[in-house]
């Protein structure tokens, strides 16, 4: 094996546990435990055959290399017997990934970022960060660490929400 190929492999094996890691670990919610119950998935999409023909598919997340997309989707379902408010789901953007511009969506919520590790949050179009010249500038979404969705009034017992988003996976 060349040196270039054992890098390669190193980097797709961190990535991957990296991936898997942050697809579980992910996902806050400021709710109490025993009323909201999350879950989250890390995919991508893959070509397969369907009744003969090429069609893309997500699929689990289990091999990734540099330039692959990964679609982030966190799932939240209210458990309790009455309605729930005041449900806040916070992502961290992960580690090697950039996230992509206008992929955050999420079912009846307030979407915002934060770009100082969910410190402060704000809109997009509202986040600011230092640029090299010492000015503040409006931020790009490269510059985005965590992505925060406020559900918008109460959750009814056994509703289910969603909130999404996409990164691109960066090289080492």
């Amino acid at each position: 094996m060349n040196t270039i190929h054992k890098n390669n492999r190193a980097f797709f094996l961190i990535c991957i546990s990296l991936l898997l890691v942050l697809g579980i670990l992910s996902s806050v919610t400021m709710a109490a435990e025993d009323q909201i119950k999350v879950w989250s998935k890390a995919e991508t999409k893959e070509k397969v055959k369907e009744n003969g023909k090429d069609v893309e598919k997500k699929v689990p997340a289990v091999k990734a290399l540099p330039g692959t997309v990964i679609y982030y989707t966190t799932e939240f379902k209210n458990i309790s017997p009455k309605s729930v408010d005041g449900i806040n789901i916070i992502n961290p953007i992960p580690k090697l990934t950039s996230y992509i511009d206008k992929s955050a969506y999420g079912d009846n919520t307030d979407i915002t970022f934060s770009v100082d590790g969910g410190k402060s949050w704000n809109t997009a179009d509202k986040l600011k960060v230092k640029g090299k010249d010492g000015k503040m500038t409006t931020a790009k979404s490269t510059s985005y660490t965590h992505i925060r969705w406020k559900h918008k009034g109460p959750l009814a017992s056994g509703k289910t929400g969603k909130a999404l988003f996409q990164v691109k996976l960066l090289k080492p």
